[in-house]
């Protein structure tokens, strides 16, 4: 399992690097379409591992107040950040694209940035994985409420699929945020998937049905991203319309197939950190693209590998260093 979620963590890196450092992202869209449901499957596997735990009231909350500090201080970090360099630095800080916030006073904008996990895209996760650590509490019979969390899944992406095929605009920031990325109903399915396989003992594997249909929902996904290019110059789409729900299940077989062939040390290591990795690439990886960006010139490919290689040196460094601090510290720097 640990080397799904450093691959899930590595396309996370490299998908999100590419969309930083290319305008055009045409010759990407096959695979950042291949790639698009890593967090499907990463939220699947959280699942999956929660269902292994015996649920303690007690515990599920320090755990949950643990995760929240350790991303309160790295989003906190990323706040300052954007404040003292501001720029081209600040571009990620998404809580500027969706609340209107130049007027506030500073304080208004750190609560702001940080209760609404909007300070970089990928913080929204923390908000749904602390969501789902409360659900995990009154999961008794996982199988009974898959229907439901599908449905829930169903009507989100009915919602986004609706706004793809009727508009010709994109979501707007606010309406996007609360259906798409922090909107915790979506991701209740794959979790809930998850925790069902652990009790049932059953691992999804691939075999040639199950890549038949995953073939199918890939090209159907792809069509969707060529006409939400097309239609937006943007991915309106991505893993929250209908069919990218079902490229997920299918995911699930293909990602952890292609882990067990690309099994390594370094795959491994990301894995178990991934959460750390998850938490640190966006904004830092951007920072430092932007700071290298004023001095040195570099083919795009180039600066993909610079922004991942970056984020990897940076967990290990923060490992490192995470030795000399004391373990309450530790936990919130690094998570663990």
């Amino acid at each position: 399992m640990e080397a799904t979620r450093g691959l899930l963590i590595l396309f996370v890196l490299v998908g999100h690097a590419i969309v930083s450092v290319y305008r055009d992202l045409t010759f990407f869209i096959p695979f950042l379409r291949f790639v698009s449901p890593s967090v499907f499957v990463f939220v699947y596997l959280f699942g999956y591992s929660q269902g292994r735990v015996r649920k303690r009231p007690l515990k599920v909350v320090q755990k949950a107040l643990s995760f929240f500090l350790f991303y309160l201080f790295w989003g906190s970090v990323a706040f300052f950040l954007y404040l003292i360099l501001d720029g081209r630095y600040s571009e990620v800080w998404v809580t500027r694209q969706i609340f209107n916030v130049e007027n506030c006073s500073l304080f208004s904008k750190y609560l702001l940035t940080v209760f609404s996990f909007s300070g970089s895209w990928q913080y929204y996760f923390v908000f749904v994985v602390i969501i789902l650590l409360f659900v995990s509490i009154f999961i008794r019979n996982p199988g009974r409420i898959l229907p439901f969390s599908f449905a829930g899944a169903v009507v989100n992406s009915s919602i986004v699929s609706l706004w793809f095929l009727t508009k010709n605009e994109l979501l707007p920031p606010i309406e996007g945020a609360l259906i798409t990325y922090l909107n915790p109903i979506h991701w209740l399915f794959p979790f809930i998937l998850g925790y069902k396989d652990t009790h049932e003992g059953k691992k999804r594997t691939l075999n040639k049905t199950s890549l038949i249909f995953y073939i199918v929902f890939l090209t159907i996904g792809l069509l969707e991203y060529w006409n939400s290019h097309r239609k937006f110059n943007g991915f309106v789409a991505d893993q929250f319309s209908l069919p990218g729900v079902v490229l997920g299940i299918y995911s699930i077989g293909v990602f952890s197939w292609m882990a067990e062939k690309m099994n390594s040390r370094i795959l491994r290591r990301m894995g178990r950190y991934s959460f750390l990795l998850f938490m640190i690439h966006m904004p830092f990886q951007w920072m430092f693209y932007v700071f290298l960006d004023t001095f040195i010139d570099l083919p795009g490919w180039c600066w993909v590998l610079v922004m991942v290689g970056f984020s990897v040196a940076f967990m290990e460094i923060l490992l490192r260093l995470s030795r000399l601090l004391p373990r309450a510290l530790r936990k919130v720097v690094t998570g663990f």
